[in-house]
């Protein structure tokens, strides 16, 4: 009977071993293309997963090292120049295509443009309210178009997808022009279809609005020289009414006091569960990277002396941008001893109280990535290229007159608690613009920041670059703009000899304008090729 038994156990198994269907069974609790985009909450949830990339923690990072330490605004700090090598590779102009920060902002780019034209292809098949799904189209092509911004902008040209790949995965590279085109298309569908901020329930603020894409184009077209384009977009943005200046500067980098408010066009939100380290879709890590290390953070992306070296004496902005040894906040002193100019920036700082509460590297720190300032300053910049002086100095003007009339600082004072870190203040003042007076109130604010009147188109090309720069400085926009303005080699080359520092010396023009494709790229894909000069 045993044997039996034994023998029909094995042609059991045996028939089994043909005939696994009794296995081969959908797993019913997991989601797939299949299962998955069926409903309008669906649709919901995976436009969602496509806005999580811009939260990325690669993503962000990376975003202020080719556009800050990249530049003339900063230098990378750090403990050493091991801590992160391949960042001094990037701020040297002597990355290799094995460059980390390369890879991961190639990857994290293209990883969030797979998503988009996933949820792309599949939004459209689903039976659902066709409002909903014109609007949930446009907010992830305007995603598509940001990362496609940034790619562009970083390694020049790439290949461009704009559907799911079932079968051929090795694209060559598509001409620059091409991939404007599709960023601009990209952006007008979402123009075109996007609610105006006003519009937005406030439980849906974050999302992309109709003023965030046109925004976004406005400076697509300014990239591209497009003046006429360009001055049109950022002049509806400023007519809407959706948007206005803060009234205090300051008030922008500060938790939550603007989130979402009048200044903010396109903003990527942050909140913070403490539940662990660089959670992506909650903190942001940014404030942790460039805080000072003996607040705690890591000392990276330090404004250099030539930035500082912009600003107008007297122009409250400067407080609020960067962060000097000495300075007090709730009873902590900062130094900076591993920023190379003892500075750090101020508009990610988070003061003690400020990381009450959440993990240090999780801050609930919303990342302002284009403010009305910026539109301002777009429009000034194609009004000025166009021949409409006066426009451009409406909008230029504006910023000034905020700027002026925004709170200033007495620092005076730091300097008692330089001298307790053994820093002589002497450090700064060898610049003459790093004296006591250049951070004491002006009461007198007709004499600060006065209105630009100028009418010549280079005197006011230069003012509104100017103003570019120091409105924006350490929002990972400079290297960008340098490059986009020409002449990057010698404007690197000087940079150099007047700091007599390597920073910039090894620029190379036609070359180091963008960055080496990296190295697994070009392994996986044989009609890749690479950029010239790497």
């Amino acid at each position: 009977m045993r044997k039996n038994l034994i023998v029909t156990f094995f042609v059991l198994l045996l028939v089994s071993a043909c005939d696994q269907s009794f296995i081969d069974r959908p797993q019913l609790s997991v989601q797939t293309t299949d299962n998955f985009y069926k409903t309008e909450a669906d649709a919901i949830k995976a436009v969602t997963a496509v806005y999580n990339y811009l939260q990325a923690y690669d993503f962000e990072v990376e975003k202020f090292e080719f556009g800050d330490i990249a530049s003339d605004d900063a230098e990378k700090g750090g403990e050493s120049d091991n801590d992160r090598p391949f960042v001094k590779d990037l701020e040297y102009f002597r990355s290799r295509s094995d460059n980390l920060a390369c890879r991961a902002m190639w990857k994290t780019c293209f990883t969030a443009i797979f998503q988009a034209n996933n949820a792309l292809a599949n939004i459209a098949n689903i039976d659902m309210n066709e409002a909903l799904k014109e609007r949930l189209t446009g907010e992830v092509r305007f995603i598509r178009a940001h990362f496609y911004f940034y790619l562009i902008n970083i390694f020049g040209e790439v290949p461009l997808i704009t559907q799911v790949l079932s079968n051929e995965y090795h694209l060559p590279k598509s001409a620059k022009a091409t991939i404007w085109d599709q960023i601009e298309k990209d952006l007008i569908f979402a123009r075109d279809h996007l609610p105006l901020k006003s519009k937005y329930a406030n439980t849906d603020l974050g999302r992309i609005t109709k003023g965030a894409a046109q925004a976004l184009l406005a400076n697509a077209y300014l990239f591209q020289k497009k003046w006429a384009l360009a001055e049109k977009e950022a002049k509806e943005v400023i007519q809407s009414g959706e948007y206005r200046l803060e009234p205090e500067f300051q008030d922008l980098f500060q938790v939550k006091k603007t989130d979402f408010g009048v200044e903010s066009v396109f903003e990527v939100p942050h909140v913070s569960t403490n539940t662990g380290w660089g959670d992506e879709s909650e903190g942001t890590v940014v404030p942790i990277f460039c805080r000072s290390r003996n607040s705690g953070g890591w000392g990276f992306n330090c404004p250099t002396y030539d930035l500082l070296a912009e600003f107008e004496p007297g122009d409250p902005r400067l407080v609020h941008t960067f962060m000097f040894d000495g300075d007090v906040f709730d009873d902590e002193i900062q130094f900076n001893q591993y920023s190379p100019s003892h500075l750090c920036s101020r508009k990610v700082f988070l003061t003690p109280s400020e990381r009450v509460g959440f993990d240090s590297s999780d801050a609930p720190f919303n990342l302002k990535v284009i403010r009305y300032a910026e539109v301002l300053l777009i429009h000034a910049e194609a009004a000025c290229e166009n021949g409409n002086f006066q426009e451009a100095l409406t909008s230029l003007n504006q910023i000034r007159k905020r700027a002026r009339e925004s709170s200033a600082i007495d620092k005076k004072a730091i300097f008692k608690n330089v001298n307790k870190y053994q820093v002589s203040k002497n450090q700064y003042e060898d610049y003459k613009f790093l004296n006591y007076n250049y951070w004491t109130s002006n009461s007198d604010k007709q004499n600060l920041l006065p209105d630009i009147q100028i009418s010549n188109q280079a005197a006011l090309r230069q003012a509104i670059r100017h103003e570019r720069r120091v409105e924006l400085a350490m929002e990972n926009k400079r290297f960008y703009d340098i490059i986009r303005w020409g002449d990057a080699e010698n404007h690197f080359h000087n940079f150099a000899e007047k700091w007599k520092t390597g920073k910039g010396s090894q620029f190379r023009k036609n070359i180091n304008e963008i960055f080496p494709i990296p190295q697994d790229e070009l392994d996986l894909n044989p009609k890749m090729t690479q950029n010239p000069g790497y």
